[in-house]
């Protein structure tokens, strides 16, 4: 029964790694996520100071994903 058990939870593991791939957002061109994430980042008028905290809101989303990431790590404005 551990055994079966054990097997169950490998399988649900191996499901919910399948369905991440299949996301939408991961069809997201990067271009895309780069733009989005400039929007939520960066202040509505566009300048940037010390009260707002896009470095701090950068990482964050630089956590989620390694696509993530990759697509914030190329987005200059963010740095």
């Amino acid at each position: 029964v551990s055994e079966l058990t054990r097997r169950k939870d490998a399988l649900l593991i191996d499901i919910a790694s399948v369905r991440n791939l299949l996301s939408p957002i991961r069809r997201v061109p990067v271009e895309i996520l780069s733009e989005i994430f400039e929007l939520s980042c960066l202040p509505d008028n566009g300048i940037v100071t010390a009260s707002h905290d896009i470095v701090r809101r950068t990482t964050t989303l630089s956590k989620v994903c390694v696509a993530w990431r990759n697509a914030s790590i190329s987005t200059p404005r963010l740095w």
